[in-house]
């Protein structure tokens, strides 16, 4: 039951960005007390702020990158995103998998797939988190170099380096954030470059992003969004975004998350 609070006030708060003690109250239908108590619990974890008679999402522009808080946030969009994604993925695919929470739950998707239907692929990742949700079925090529704890990731001149030999038919990225619907962001510059050089060396780029990241910025930008093949996103994505999109001439999917965890 705690669990599901949590999940329930962080969604909506991934849309309304704050919400106070009364909306809290009415949203869950938990008295006064229950609800400080789930405020208190969720700023300790780090993924909320408490303001004046509320609290308010944590966004990158409010403390650093973290791969475990942004774990818990948007789950059931992200699972709904991996698992449609999944579908493009073919046989002699060559996939590189970059290092975010959403593409964490991409391939645990692959994984699921991978469980029912043996794929002949080749993987490679700068993810821990990746490597650890597909090793058990499948070999990995793990691109070193600077391990940052904060992503679970490797970056810096080594992985760059690795990345510029390697050529992908396939590559799936996420994103920390949108600038003005036209170029996706992340929080910093190793992040982006190495986004960079794997979309220069891929033949076809998938990007998923919840809908909560085109509401905001991060502090780099990386690609133009007209620059990439298709998108992946989830139904609560603002009508006027998706006519932006779709004017860029990208692949736009925008999954509901309660169909696609019906059908699973």
């Amino acid at each position: 039951m705690k669990a599901e609070c949590e999940q329930k006030l962080l969604s909506q708060l991934s849309v309304s960005r704050k919400i106070s003690l009364k909306e809290a109250m009415e949203l869950l239908g938990i008295s006064e007390s229950t609800a400080r108590r789930l405020f208190a619990r969720l700023e300790q974890a780090g993924t909320v702020i408490r303001t004046h008679g509320g609290i308010q999402s944590v966004t990158p522009e409010d403390l650093p990158y973290s791969f475990e808080m942004l774990a818990r946030t948007n789950v059931e969009k992200k699972v709904a995103i991996g698992r449609t994604a999944v579908d493009f993925v073919e046989d002699g695919d060559v996939l590189f998998c970059d290092s975010g929470t959403t593409i964490q739950c991409f391939c645990a998707a692959l994984a699921k797939r991978l469980q029912s239907r043996p794929l002949h692929i080749q993987v490679y990742t700068n993810s821990l988190a990746n490597l650890e949700m597909l090793s058990p079925y499948m070999s990995v090529n793990l691109v070193g170099g600077e391990y940052r704890a904060n992503r679970k990731d490797f970056c810096g001149e080594l992985t760059e380096k690795a990345l510029r030999s390697l050529h992908f038919t396939k590559s799936f990225f996420g994103a920390d954030g949108c600038v003005q619907g036209t170029r996706l962001t992340a929080t910093d510059r190793k992040t982006a470059k190495l986004n960079e050089i794997a979309l220069r060396n891929s033949e076809r780029n998938f990007m998923l992003v919840d809908s909560s990241k085109f509401r905001v910025s991060s502090q780099v930008a990386y690609t133009l969004i007209q620059g990439t093949h298709t998108i992946v996103t989830d139904s609560d994505i603002a009508p006027e975004t998706v006519a932006q999109l779709n004017s860029t001439h990208v692949q736009l999917i925008c999954v509901d998350p309660k169909s696609v965890s019906s059908d699973q």
